[in-house]
């Protein structure tokens, strides 16, 4: 093993007592952060010792230490004892006090408690933390979660999330008022068809689809992380001939295994990008599947996104409906970066089959300009620091959300949670 691999192994026994363990499996990962940093993650997989019997392959056994540690950042990201059951000589929380995790997942993070992590849940033997900027939530978010035994044995910690650095933090007052952004608010409402799985039908009510608005108001930008670095298209695909074309679907890889010399190397840490070229070629490519698998079904397909991965580019193409529903029909196209080839392709279009005896929903009665006038109670728009793709910087924000909606055809409110 290599010498600096071995340096991490030797600090983890130490640390986590694993003195009745032996390191059964490890490996160098590639992984990429909440912001879409990369970095290597070394992985390891410890038995206990008393454990003889033959394990099958990726299967971990009751009190396995799992643990991995971000190479760059030179910490542990977590340690998971499996099923919480821990064969360890060390009990790190004798006390099993909020104060004696504190200063353990200080001395392991470097960070500070109060300035940078704070106390958002305790119970028996599980505590949870959470980062903010002086009270207010940032995105995306960043948490810590201690568990341990009757013993103070740890049994349990992870950390999720990337801890924003100060420099990176443009600190403003949030003055946003929903009276200021009315126009952009009402766009957000959108008329949508729930499926009732209890009455075997689609509600159609009106709901806040939730974004991120900068606090001048004048940029929107995605609720879900993994959208804020997507390419937007939205360009139908329409062709005059079919394509004979036989595509050899391909086992997609998630996990990116990395070599020693690149990980110490900080070897290829820059934030993916799709070129001009990339995007062209693979709206080709996107074209030719549809043309060969799809061959009836000009212009009934738009391909709205294009998402860079570690191993391979998702192209999302959704069918055009008159009538929005929750639930929409989605190909996505996975391909190969290099060969500018399909790897492999997935349709939801099994999923529809289970709500064919749905019956449809009911025409709306109340419009679009009523249901708004309901829902103004309900709408919040909370602050939130978030993270801009654009500037590299944690921007204030505020949060445009409703936990409610309207029935369109009775225009009582529901909650969303009972949709």
């Amino acid at each position: 093993m290599d010498e600096r691999l071995q340096k991490i192994v030797d600090e983890a026994q130490t640390e986590f007592g694993l003195d009745a363990y032996r390191l059964e499996r490890y490996g160098i990962y590639k992984q990429r952060d909440s912001k879409g940093e990369a970095y290597y993650q070394f992985s390891m997989e410890w038995f206990p010792k008393e454990l003889n019997e033959p394990v099958e392959e990726d299967l971990n056994p009751e009190g396995t230490a799992s643990i991995a540690y971000n190479i760059q950042e030179k910490r542990f990201e977590s340690v998971i004892f499996v099923q919480g059951q821990s064969f360890s000589k060390k009990k790190h929380f004798v006390g099993k006090s909020v104060e004696e995790v504190v200063a353990w997942v200080e001395q392991q993070t470097g960070w500070t408690y109060l300035d940078d992590f704070k106390l958002t849940q305790v119970n028996e033997h599980e505590i949870e933390f959470e980062f903010d900027v002086n009270g207010i939530r940032i995105s995306p978010g960043c948490s810590i979660t201690v568990k341990f035994d009757d013993e103070g044995k740890l049994t349990h910690f992870s950390t999720y999330g990337s801890l924003p650095y100060r420099e990176e933090i443009e600190k403003s007052d949030f003055t946003l008022t929903l009276e200021e952004i009315e126009p952009l608010v009402k766009r957000q409402l959108q008329l949508i068809k729930f499926p009732s799985e209890a009455d075997m039908r689609f509600v159609p009510a009106y709901a806040m689809e939730e974004v991120f608005v900068t606090v001048d108001g004048k940029r929107i930008i995605p609720f879900f992380e993994h959208e804020r670095t997507e390419v937007t298209v939205d360009e139908v695909m329409k062709w005059d001939t079919p394509l004979e074309m036989e595509i050899e679907r391909q086992q997609i890889e998630l996990t990116s295994v990395a070599s020693v010399e690149d990980a110490f190397g900080n070897v290829d840490l820059e934030k993916q990008m799709l070129t001009e070229e990339q995007l062209e070629q693979a709206k080709k490519v996107v074209l030719d599947l549809l043309r060969a698998e799809y061959p009836d079904e000009s212009g009934q397909w738009k391909l709205y996104k294009f998402q860079r991965q570690e191993n391979f580019i998702e192209a999302h193409c959704r069918m055009i409906e008159e009538n929005p529903s929750i639930l929409k029909r989605k190909l996505v196209v996975f391909i190969d970066p290099e060969q500018m080839s399909v790897l492999n392709f997935m349709d939801n279009d099994a999923m529809f089959e289970i709500f064919e005896s749905f019956a449809p929903a009911e025409q709306e009665k109340v419009t679009h300009e009523e249901a708004f006038e309901k829902m103004i109670p309900y709408i919040t728009l909370d602050p939130t620091y978030l993270y801009d793709e654009l500037s590299g910087k944690y921007i204030l924000c505020g949060l445009l959300d409703a936990a409610e909606a309207v029935d369109a055809v009775t225009g009582e409110i529901i909650a969303l949670s009972d949709l």
